[in-house]
């Protein structure tokens, strides 16, 4: 009779290169009950700036024959696997006075007051913090504790800006202490295989040499793709054929292998720095190239952690608040957050683009997600996708009837394909339903005068 195998076996290499395998049909109990309680849920925020235009985000119908516009018709696919919200109100960030930038995107995950220790250009803080832990860290501390990882925080140049500290981050342990994303695909690659402080250094030894991370544990990956049966080996194969493809974005090796498939290196994507527009009086601007290359990566990097069960909870945030990308990918060449603020027909139909590029990122991650067989579904039917925006429009920095995407069924709790309106709800009461979602009982998430938890989403 064979043995269960461990949910957290891992296969260790040289140097401190650990490599998890997905979730595997070995692992589960033979009772199809404890098989439901030990498959992993898992929670992921995409984050995208400035706002949006407001025409393109409302649909036609009603709940469950809507009609997704033009801009959201790369989720038509997986229009059953969406709840699109409309009507929620970042109530708590106009409870205190402030930059509306740092105001939104600090309330944004969190739904609490910044604490404000000095200001500086245009009213943003120079010196201060978000008030208390975001819905994602707080769902970490309730799941993450059995993953090598308790979250993983990824970036698209959001950190190589020279904006003002709250507009670049959106997570928060707590007051004072801020989850910064890492920008660099190569450091959330080791972040995630990597084991030791040596551990970079054996990755870049092993990048020279044109071999993958899965070199450094070939006997043992062998050993245990001969133990298993014939889905689990081809979960196994798909896995490792996953960490290849994206060590080979990070520009390294090949060979092929499954569900949780291990890059042979980490992605290597060139940035370079380009002047940009900037505000009068001059606001700090620093543009790069490789916007999509580097958000492609970390998308699958994401996707990867999840497959492997590294991290049962992930963010990734596109740029910032007052972003200042120039989507040039799109042959635009004005800084988003400028743009954000014309009224124009032609900046709006450029906006409109721009948007419809996030909802693509938004579905690819979706798509990703889809793919993968888990349980009696898929990774993303296992998985809570949120994709918010700071803003309903940027030009009025208005951060009330807020819409929102919602992905995937967090283990068979969540109806989807279907639209919800609000009309006006508290968005903290949203996150206190996403926290009753994760086995965590409570009927309030945030500042206290905003009480209650959403209904509507089981």
């Amino acid at each position: 009779m064979n043995r269960q195998m461990p949910r957290r076996t891992l296969l260790r290499g040289a140097a401190g290169i650990a490599v998890a395998l997905p979730f595997l049909d070995a692992m589960l109990p033979r009772s199809a009950q404890a098989q439901a309680a030990v498959t992993p849920k898992r929670f992921g925020v995409m984050f995208s700036p400035n706002g949006l235009v407001k025409k393109d985000w409302e649909p036609a119908g009603g709940e469950t024959d809507f009609v997704l516009r033009p801009e959201l018709a790369s989720l038509q696919p997986y229009r059953s696997d969406i709840i699109l919200l409309h009507g929620l109100n970042n109530e708590t960030s106009y409870m205190q006075d402030g930059n509306p930038h740092d105001l939104s995107m600090s309330h944004m995950l969190t739904c609490m007051r910044m604490k404000v220790n000095a200001l500086g250009r245009a009213g943003h803080v120079v010196d201060g913090t978000a008030g208390g832990p975001s819905i994602d860290q707080s769902i970490a501390k309730a799941i993450g504790n059995d993953t090598k990882l308790r979250s993983l925080e990824l970036g698209v140049q959001s950190t190589s800006t020279d904006l003002e500290p709250m507009v670049i981050r959106m997570s928060y342990g707590g007051p004072g202490d801020p989850r910064t994303p890492l920008d660099d695909p190569n450091q959330v690659f080791t972040r995630m295989f990597g084991d030791t402080r040596a551990s970079q250094a054996a990755l870049d030894a092993l990048h020279k040499q044109r071999k993958s991370v899965l070199d450094a544990v070939l006997d043992q990956f062998n050993s245990v793709s001969g133990s298993l049966g014939y889905d689990d080996k081809q979960k196994l194969a798909r896995h490792a054929n996953a960490i290849r493809d994206i060590e080979n974005q990070l520009n390294v090796v090949t060979n092929q292998n499954a569900n949780c498939q291990i890059p042979s290196s980490a992605p290597n994507v060139p940035v370079t720095a380009y002047d940009c527009t900037v505000d009068t009086p001059p606001r700090p601007a620093k543009c790069l190239t490789g916007f999509p290359e580097i958000g492609k990566a970390q998308m699958d990097l994401m996707v990867l952690a999840f497959a492997c069960d590294i991290t049962r909870v992930a963010s990734l945030q596109w740029s910032t608040a007052e972003s200042v990308v120039v989507h040039s990918q799109l042959g635009i060449r004005d800084e988003h957050h400028l743009m954000s603020h014309a009224t124009d027909a032609a900046t709006q139909a450029n906006l409109t683009k721009i948007n419809t590029w996030y909802t693509q990122q938004f579905a690819y991650l979706v798509s990703e997600l889809k793919k993968l067989p888990e349980g009696e579904g898929t990774v993303l039917d296992n998985t809570l996708l949120f994709w918010p925006n700071e803003l309903l429009v940027g030009d009025t920095h208005d951060r009330r009837n807020l819409p929102y995407m919602l992905a995937g069924k967090a283990g068979g709790q969540i109806r989807t394909g279907r639209y919800l309106n609000y009309k006006g709800n508290a968005h903290n009461q949203l996150y206190a339903a996403f926290l009753n979602l994760f086995g965590v009982p409570t009927t309030s998430f945030g500042e206290a005068m905003y009480p209650g938890t959403l209904t509507g989403l089981t």
